[in-house]
């Protein structure tokens, strides 16, 4: 007799299989791919600024354009895909985020240089808030955080992608050459998503049981060693609107949790955004050449990596509170050290230790969100924790300088960058601590 269990419990409890793998390679490469047009256009500053004929400060505005894009991409697209789907909405954004790039490449003002930003930044921001909720709808419980994060690890190697065209595209060809790949990278990686990445099929099951993709999803992932037959809910959500989902976020029990996620976001963001500062500190404050300065951003992006995909598999042997919170502060004790021991040795391995701990412990905020909130609910979830720690990101530089501003020195500005993640540590323990959070369950318990 074929044994019956819930999609849900069926789903949670499949084997590791190559299907997972390939979700977590196409999701890696989706997140590159953002990372890199994200990051494009402080790649190429000082080119464009010549060419433009206009200060380098002149883009200050413009960088900010994009951050208040991704605020608004978080809030207000991202959740979206609570409506149509996470794949669809991943699809359409990506090919928004290569339509701005591709009209980049003919700006020759700056309003028009700002808008294609804003339009970038709205459209990637919710790549990452549905990547991490589709993933996390994809895994197995058991490796649930650890392909969230492995997902999230993938922008990593865009910032390599980045420096390679900086070493060899970006003098001969101008510019306009890395927008050329920030159009053309999207549009590559689109049919594999169209035929490799599934559909969430808990969003298939809430829709539509009958989904004939959801059937050939099961099949693929039904154990060999015994029969099973799988019940979709009986009951098939309504489509709720945008509104009515951001207000579930603040439903009875889940109102608290929402608001110290969204303080935790904010907290980790104002230290990534205030961290903008830092090749300036190393190089005038400090006194760091180039050549070391390059290894200060070879350590970061290394050792930054290396966090984001060994957190998940730590979250998923020792759990969410006893691994994140801790990280945040590894993280904070490791900033106070770059300014203690700046400029030797030490400092280096400072750099590399709040590296490692501080992206890692990022990506396991990304994780918990996921966790925190049902299917009908996930991409709002994500979307708009991702959307308050992004409104942290427009302030977090004026932040950042005031250890330039009043000449607080090294120690001054890495005290200052030690006290957000010292917040996001202890907010998020208060969080765990008040909602029992399981990275191998589907929803928290309160």
């Amino acid at each position: 007799m074929a044994r019956t269990v819930e999609l849900d419990s069926f789903l949670d409890s499949v084997k590791f299989r190559p299907f997972h793998i390939r979700v977590m390679l196409i999701g890696a490469l989706t997140m590159l791919v953002d990372g890199f047009d994200l990051g494009v256009l402080s790649w190429v500053l000082p080119k464009l600024s010549d060419d433009f004929g206009v200060p380098r400060t002149s883009l200050t505005w413009v960088l900010s354009m994009q951050q208040v894009g991704m605020v608004l991409g978080a809030y207000f697209i991202a959740p979206i895909a609570d409506q149509i789907g996470r794949r669809k909405l991943l699809m359409m954004c990506l090919l928004a985020v290569s339509a701005s790039c591709f009209v980049t490449i003919f700006t020759t003002n700056l309003p028009a240089l700002a808008i294609c930003r804003l339009l970038t930044g709205m459209f990637a921001s919710a790549v990452i808030a549905n990547m991490v909720a589709l993933a996390s709808e994809l895994a197995p419980a058991r490796q649930r955080a650890t392909m969230v994060t492995i997902v999230l690890a993938g922008s990593m190697p865009g910032a390599l992608l980045g420096s390679a065209m900086q070493a060899f595209l970006l003098e001969p060809f101008g510019w306009h050459v890395a927008f050329w790949l920030g159009t053309g990278m999207p549009l590559l990686l689109l049919p594999f998503i169209y035929r490799f990445l599934p559909e969430s099929p808990k969003f298939m099951a809430a829709r539509n049981p009958g989904d004939p993709r959801l059937q050939a999803m099961i099949a693929a992932l039904m154990p060999e060693d015994e029969p099973v037959t799988v019940v979709p809910p009986a009951v098939v959500e309504r489509r709720r609107s945008s509104v009515a989902l951001v207000k579930e976020l603040f439903a009875p029990g889940l109102a608290l949790p929402t608001i110290l996620l969204w303080l935790a976001f904010i907290s980790s963001f104002g230290f990534i955004s205030a961290a903008m500062w830092k090749t300036t500190v190393f190089h005038d404050v400090i006194g760091l050449d180039w050549s070391e300065i390059a290894i200060t951003t070879a350590l970061g992006t290394i050792f930054g990596a290396l966090g984001m995909v060994t957190i998940g598999m730590m979250i998923d042997r020792f759990g969410f509170k006893a691994i994140v919170p801790t990280y945040f502060i590894i993280a904070a004790f490791a900033a106070l050290g770059m300014g203690i021991f700046a400029p030797t040795l030490a400092m280096f391995v400072a750099l590399a230790i709040n590296a490692a701990a501080q992206h890692a412990a990022h990506a396991g905020l990304a994780s918990i969100a996921s966790v925190l909130y049902p299917t009908r609910m996930r991409a709002t979830g994500v979307g708009w924790a991702y959307g308050a720690g992004r409104s942290a990101s427009i302030v977090g530089p004026m932040y950042g300088a005031l250890a330039l501003t009043y000449q607080l020195g090294a120690i001054g500005y890495f005290f200052l960058l030690a006290a957000p993640l010292a917040c996001a540590g202890i907010i998020i323990w208060i969080l765990l601590t008040r909602v029992r959070i399981d990275p191998a369950s589907r929803t928290a318990g309160h």
